[in-house]
């Protein structure tokens, strides 16, 4: 009895419970939506860290209003999509490529985070709606504040700036979306190995040639210690305006820098119409008032050792050729040629479009030619670099040929495969 009652009283709590049914789980949301919210947030990002430091340059100073100050700001964010400013005594077109760096570092992380909240970044589809749809929210935003930021006075080009932050944005947004799904490795795949690994080498070219550029201008800034020294006296700045003027040398750093590769290269770039600054001969009127160009060198011939920095291209077009051709083994010293000399050549390729972006109008008058002699540039740093990758390549293919253990064998304990090396097969 005591054991039917329990029984029955256990049927009945049982049949008592509510039975859960598991939560469905929650679908992610189209990739379009995330991708647009990311296009305006980086673009609103970038936007208020400008008009932050604009009203801050306005609040300490003496003159102007706020309004202006906004203004101010808004046009320095949209002269880093390539907008220019347009008054009635000047234009500037200069593009500070170290706020567009800023740009395509937000848009990579965009486009990461829009792949993983919607689990779009696995397929070409979902990767192509991401970078369309970050790219039209940064650049209506552009062209909201393109439009509520000119005045009669100031005027930005806002048909250049909205079509170049369409595609920069979305480009990188898509790119960084494809990476987080395998979908960017995918497309990588389908590329020949040779043209793979030289683009691998090609990027290390460009790195390689930037930081030494980078390193060669911060070195000649030292060197010129008065020159500076004297240029900020004459701006006679206050702690706040010198903070802004910091921030402004990092912005331009890259377009410094790449006014050092023009040097490297041999052509060297202007500082105004009629003048020029090469390893050569250095001739020059009115330097402008930015800390970057005291490191240009006294009017008058440079030593004779600075000619040899000229060398750095090619050398870096080596690295590029190293690069490429210790990724993988190559069949034999045509292949290793080949693909140094395309690595070279690419590395050559980017530079040469890098320093056609640093260039153009800072001011009225002859100020309004700044920048390198971009077709020289052209001309000497594609096939300089390419020159540099075919040494380069044929000396990695000689180097491991020539090796007791080859270079595989630091790291594997085997010594790599050597089709030339190989003995030819016996014929039955």
């Amino acid at each position: 009895m005591g054991d039917d009652g329990s029984t029955m009283t256990d049927l009945l709590s049982s049949r008592a419970e509510p039975v859960t049914q598991p939560a469905p789980a929650a679908s992610p949301p189209p990739a379009w939506l995330p991708g647009a919210a990311a296009g305006v947030a980086i673009a609103g990002a970038g936007l208020l860290s400008c008009l932050g430091l604009a009203v801050l340059t306005w609040l300490s100073g003496d003159g102007g209003s706020v309004t202006g100050a906004l203004r101010a700001g808004a046009t320095g964010w949209l002269l880093g999509h390539g907008s220019g400013i347009t008054t009635p005594r000047a234009s500037i077109t200069v593009v500070p490529l170290g706020l567009t760096l800023v740009v395509v570092a937000l848009s990579w992380y965009a486009g990461r985070w829009a792949a993983r909240v919607s689990g779009a970044g696995d397929s070409v589809r979902g990767a192509a709606s991401i970078a369309a749809a970050v790219g039209l929210g940064y650049a209506v935003t552009v062209l909201v504040v393109a439009v509520v930021s000119t005045a009669p006075a100031v005027s930005v080009s806002w048909y250049k700036a909205v079509p170049i932050a369409l595609l920069l944005t979305g480009g990188i947004a898509g790119l960084g979306a494809a990476a987080v799904g395998g979908t960017a490795r995918a497309w990588l795949d389908h590329l020949p190995e040779d043209v793979q690994l030289a683009l691998r080498g090609a990027v290390a070219g460009v790195a390689t040639l930037l930081c030494a550029a980078a390193l060669i201008l911060v070195a000649s800034v030292m060197l010129h210690l008065s020159a500076l020294q004297r240029m900020l006296s004459s701006l006679d700045l206050g702690l706040v305006a010198g903070l802004v003027l910091l921030v402004a040398c990092v912005l331009v750093l890259p377009n410094a820098a790449l006014f050092t590769v023009s040097v490297l290269l041999g052509p060297g770039f202007a500082l105004g119409t009629g003048t020029s600054v090469n390893v050569i001969a250095v001739h020059l009127g009115a330097v402008p008032a930015v800390p970057w160009f005291a490191a240009v060198p006294s009017p008058g011939s440079p030593p004779l050792w600075v000619a040899g920095l000229t060398a750095l291209p090619i050398a870096c077009g080596v690295a590029a050729g190293v690069v490429a051709v210790r990724r993988a083994p190559v069949a034999g010293y045509r292949q290793a040629a080949w693909r140094g000399v395309l690595a070279g050549g690419l590395a050559g390729a980017g530079v040469a479009a890098l320093v056609a972006a640093s260039g153009g109008s800072i001011g009225p008058g002859r100020m309004s030619d700044v920048g390198p002699a971009v077709l020289a540039c052209v001309a000497v740093a594609v096939p300089a670099m390419a020159a540099g990758g075919l040494l380069g390549g044929t000396g990695a293919r000689l180097v491991r040929r020539s090796s007791p253990a080859g270079w595989t064998s630091r790291f594997t304990g085997s010594r790599p495969p050597d089709p030339e090396a190989s003995d030819p097969p016996i014929e039955q």
